[in-house]
């Protein structure tokens, strides 16, 4: 049997996809640190429903918040009601490209307002019994160091600080500098999460011979695969019945958004689909398909002819 991978393993906070069925998909198959999606902490202020309902984390265990933003009085109330609600965790938001956020001055934007973001951690931290920590990049672009602004966050109270190995400039372009990510960890501030690039057990053995972190985040190889963290933790690849796990997601995902699920699921399932056979019809169907009962009726169809057997168990 393969050794555990020694490190803690995480899944990403992504926009989108990191909801409460994504999230119970991966639990099923272990008991890692989970993130929320970003939570925008101005429309939580103002009480939008299905931001409150992101952050209504219930019964689920081991769950860290992630928020965004920089009004400091609406970032303390989320970090509260995340409190409130069971986090074991608040991650403040410092590495998101996206336009919008960097428009309004949060996300990657505080990397170029570094007293505002040392102040917000501080405030957050102040606030909450609960550990706070911070997700950032490697920098606004090529050539910055990161360290001198990681010491600073450290210096304020982050318990904890993720490295997403692209600059903003970058965006998901390119390919993860863990060389950079090891010094940032070799500096000592503050333990470092290491996030870029990690699809498997081989690649995630690889980024901890290059940097000492104390953790790895995994995103987007998580994407239509639940069970990736669980095979990057045991070197074990699990067995299950694919079909059965697509149809508990899209079964979960009904449960939550009601009929818009379907909508929201179709990602998803297309993710699923990726590299086998027939994809392209199949995602070009259940994108025309607004009926829940056929949309499964294919669901069955496709998996069940695409299945092989490390994906069959008894």
């Amino acid at each position: 049997m393969a050794q555990a991978i020694g490190c803690h393993l995480y899944s990403a906070p992504m926009a989108g996809v990191s909801d409460k069925p994504f999230r119970m998909m991966v639990r099923k198959f272990g008991a890692q640190t989970l993130y929320t999606e970003m939570i925008g902490v101005n429309t939580l202020a103002y009480r939008h429903p299905a931001t409150c309902k992101m952050i209504h984390i219930g019964d689920e265990k081991n769950i860290i918040v992630q928020l965004v933003g920089i009004e400091e009085q609406n970032l303390i109330r989320g970090a509260k009601e995340a409190e409130f609600n069971g986090a074991i965790g608040v991650d403040i938001n410092m590495g998101c490209p996206v336009k919008k956020l960097i428009t309004n001055g949060s996300g990657a934007a505080l990397m170029k307002d570094a007293e505002r973001a040392y102040r917000l951690v501080e405030q957050v931290r102040a606030s909450v019994q609960i550990p706070v920590s911070v997700k950032t990049r490697l920098g606004w672009q090529s050539g910055e160091q990161l360290s001198e602004f990681v010491k600073k966050l450290a210096n304020a109270g982050a318990d904890k600080v993720t490295v997403h190995g692209r600059t903003r400039e970058q965006g998901y372009s390119g390919v993860a500098d863990w060389q950079a990510i090891g010094q940032v960890a070799r500096a000592g501030y503050v333990p470092i999460i290491g996030n870029g690039d990690i699809v498997s057990r081989a690649t995630a053995d690889m980024a901890l011979q290059i940097a000492p972190v104390e953790g790895i985040m995994i995103g987007r190889g998580l994407l239509g695969k639940p069970w990736l963290l669980q095979e990057i933790e045991t070197g074990v690849k699990p067995l299950f019945s694919l079909t059965e796990i697509v149809l508990e997601h899209y079964d979960l995902i009904l449960d939550y958004y009601g009929k818009h699920g379907i909508y929201v699921a179709r990602k998803h399932l297309a993710w699923y689909a990726r590299g086998k056979k027939g994809v392209a019809e199949f995602c070009q169907s259940i994108y025309h398909e607004e009926n829940i009962k056929a949309v499964k009726e294919k669901i069955r169809r496709f998996f069940g002819s695409a299945e092989d057997e490390r994906e069959i168990t008894k």
